[in-house]
């Protein structure tokens, strides 16, 4: 029984480092995304990730990866508007499959306004000022 309560043990803390590194990981590709969106416009992070995001002479790739998931990672409230905007209801991003040099990713665009929507364990909210 102790051999049990030992390998269960074990397995949790393992669980516990990896979900750990993953967040940290996480939290140093959101301040990179800030800080390549702040060299180019002004303002809060969130100023410079949304105006980043509307911000066409970007390539549409670099607006997905750079500025959707990041204002999804920190729960920008003040960004759902402009995700609203344009979005396209594609949740399965269907209409941007294979396209994603010539438009923003749809089923990002869907992931980042339920991430803002509803609350997760592992948010990083601390990098929206």
């Amino acid at each position: 029984m102790q051999r049990i309560l030992f390998i269960v043990s074990v397995i949790v803390s393992i669980a516990c480092c990896v979900l750990l590194a993953l967040n940290i990981w996480v939290g140093r590709d959101v301040r990179e995304n800030i800080q390549l969106a702040e060299l180019q416009h002004p303002g809060t992070a969130e100023d410079a990730l949304i105006s980043f995001l509307l911000d066409t002479s970007q390539s549409s790739s670099d607006r997905t990866h750079i500025a959707v998931w990041t204002l999804g990672r920190i729960r920008s409230e003040k960004a759902l508007p402009v995700l609203y905007e344009l979005y396209k209801n594609d949740p399965e991003g269907k209409t941007c499959l294979g396209h994603h040099d010539l438009q923003i990713c749809q089923y990002e665009i869907y992931k980042a306004i339920q991430t803002i929507e509803n609350r997760q364990l592992f948010s990083h909210q601390r990098f929206r000022k």
